[in-house]
């Protein structure tokens, strides 16, 4: 279970990374020389690549190797989150009215 969810969250990382060069799948795959599949399969946490395709995908997405794995922060469980968010909302509460002004604004755009 622990090596599922390992899984996952790396693909969960490539993914914000290569969404974050926007890049494709198919673009990362190119620069990578790996099929465009086989990148959406590590992206859903169906594949558990090796180190030499870990290190294809960090170079086709000009990080470093350990940048794959800063996953701490992808987390995906909604109580989680949602404990996450209410401690960051506190802490932002404490802000001066400015910045509480445009995290407002930025919230309320996300709705």
């Amino acid at each position: 279970m622990e090596n599922e969810k390992t899984a996952e969250l790396l693909g969960w990382r490539i993914r914000t990374l290569r969404k974050a060069k926007g890049l494709t799948q198919e673009d990362l795959g190119g620069r990578c020389g790996i099929n465009y599949k086989y990148v959406g399969a590590i992206e859903r946490g169906e594949e558990n690549p090796s180190l030499s395709i870990l290190q294809k995908i960090a170079k086709g997405l000009g990080v470093e190797i350990l940048e794959l794995f800063r996953f701490h922060h992808e987390e995906r469980d909604p109580a989680k989150l949602k404990k996450e968010l209410v401690t960051t909302i506190n802490r932002i509460a404490k802000e001066e009215g400015d910045k509480l002004q445009l995290i407002l604004k930025v919230v309320n755009a996300l709705k």
